[in-house]
């Protein structure tokens, strides 16, 4: 019997805004029985802080620098390998419902038999009532100090009624259509929530108060040696005109899309349940990177942000025969998802990798605890085409979000005029220390021992200066190591 999988995979959720990982205010039922049921990872970090690096290095195994994947623009092309070519090839049938944010166009003709219609929209309805569950239009008008807030009013619903993201019902609906002679089945589910803009369903908007969660965000005041750009987003979103009454509304409203997602996870599981595959079947869940929420006046993330918020994601694992309610402290990375599942799927990768399988961890091990992880983000000055704020000549780069009317324009704008706030970083994080390298402005040294916050940076903290040289010299070694990946397939030397 093959193994069947389904990747729950919200967007911009972090760790901590998550019940089971300590947050104290949401309630996720559904996530807490999953990571009961199976194999808890408290510290998942993130290749990347933006959805498409991410979700490139997730299915490749491979680093940010090794194929060029730091833009929202540059996608997985067809010579490169990847979890759903390997699945394809062996026989799976790839179920995704959901955004794209990872594959070129010609890649995706490869991989989805159901292309035509996720380009032009599914021609029969879910059997689920869905709808409008999170965005709609910016309730502030423009000059309104709110407008570039992200927080937007909530989706009003009938007699509270749950309508479904389509997305999640498309993927009860692919369960429940599984038949016993079926291939094995890789689901993916790729959310747009809790990605900002910060809103939901009323229900769930309104179902925790700005007074419950406001003892839990770090104000800006509260920080010390924070980067440049900190005080630049903060400014050309005009966000330092509020209190920490407003960041607390966002933060509270973050936390009921949470809640939500939650909900859309418990009919993902009672669909397998039904369908009699939950014994069959690994369940995933996770997320491309955070969000900031409100914390340290901050809402949404940077591109080469390395705060924890922003790469410490959730990452849950159920499998059948698993050890169960089993956490693992040690560091892992988003894209050790890769291996994993292509061990349980039995499966051989035949490309170079630095990605490690969690297999041992599922049936019960401990992970290493000497084990550094690394991500890296951002774009130099040599490098315009990379840019958010980039147009290419002759042509405009989605010219809707460069006008003052799109909530994204304080973003380019910052970049355009302050591009150095958004230069080429590298971090690596230990159990005990953060260290973050950047190519402009200010680098960031983190105890995270002493200041899991990381309210204050120790990099120019002479007491810390033989911890710092130590990570930058693993830093290094890090990036001798995986300098490049050398294609298996030889080519003949002589004229053929």
């Amino acid at each position: 019997m093959r193994m069947n999988f389904v990747f729950f995979f919200p967007d911009e959720m972090k760790a901590s805004s998550v019940s089971c990982y300590g947050n104290q205010h949401v309630e996720m039922p559904n996530f807490d029985k999953l990571s009961q049921e199976g194999t808890l990872f408290e510290n998942c970090i993130v290749q990347n802080p933006v959805c498409s690096p991410s979700r490139c290095c997730l299915m490749t195994g491979t680093y940010v620098h090794n194929q060029g994947h730091r833009t929202l623009w540059h996608l997985l092309r067809r010579q490169e390998p990847s979890l759903f070519r390997y699945l394809k090839k062996s026989g799976y049938d790839v179920g995704w419902f959901g955004k794209n944010d990872l594959y070129s166009q010609d890649y995706l003709e490869e991989l989805c038999e159901d292309l035509e219609e996720k380009r032009y929209g599914y021609q029969e309805a879910p059997s689920q009532k869905t709808g409008m569950v999170c965005k709609g239009e910016n309730p502030y008008k423009q000059g309104d100090p709110m407008y570039y807030s992200f927080l937007y009013n909530p989706i009003s619903t009938e007699n509270g009624e749950i309508i479904w993201d389509e997305h999640v019902a498309r993927g009860i609906d692919f369960i429940k259509s599984r038949k016993e002679q079926s291939k094995p089945f890789f689901l993916y589910l790729p959310l747009t929530m809790p990605h900002p803009p910060y809103n939901a369903l009323d229900i769930f908007q309104k179902k925790y108060t700005p007074e419950e969660v406001i003892k839990d965000l770090i104000e800006a005041k509260d920080t010390k040696g924070k980067p440049d750009y900190h005080a630049l987003i903060r400014k050309y979103r005009g966000l330092e005109q509020f209190d920490s009454e407003v960041f607390a509304q966002i933060y509270a409203t973050y936390l009921g899309m949470n809640a939500y997602v939650d909900a859309m996870l418990g009919g993902i599981l009672e669909a397998l349940r039904e369908s009699g595959l939950e014994e069959e079947t690994t369940v995933i869940v996770s997320s491309d990177h955070g969000d900031w929420a409100g914390n340290y006046g901050l809402v949404e993330k940077w591109p080469n942000a390395m705060d924890d918020d922003l790469v410490k994601v959730p990452l849950i694992i159920r499998t059948p025969g698993g050890k169960k309610n089993h956490r693992v402290r040690e560091q892992v990375e988003l894209f050790d998802i890769m291996p994993t599942v292509l061990e349980l799927a039995g499966v051989q990768a035949n490309h170079t990798h630095f990605a490690k399988t969690l297999v041992p961890q599922l049936l019960g091990a401990n992970g290493n605890p000497n084990r550094a992880v690394f991500c890296e983000g951002g774009y130099d000055l040599e490098e315009p085409h990379c840019s958010e704020a980039y147009n290419p000549e002759g042509e405009e780069r989605y010219p809707s979000i460069k006008t003052p009317e799109n909530i994204y324009y304080p973003k380019l704008l910052q970049q355009k005029e302050h591009p150095e706030s958004v230069c080429r970083t590298t971090m690596i994080r230990t159990l005990e220390y953060k260290l973050i390298k950047r190519t402009s402005g200010d680098n960031e040294l983190y105890n995270l021992k002493n200041d899991p916050e990381e309210k204050e940076n120790q990099y120019h903290n002479p007491e810390f200066a033989g911890i710092k040289r130590q990570l930058e010299l693993q830093m290094l070694e890090w990036y001798l190591r995986t300098s490049d990946t050398v294609p298996m397939e030889e080519d003949p030397r002589g004229f053929m």
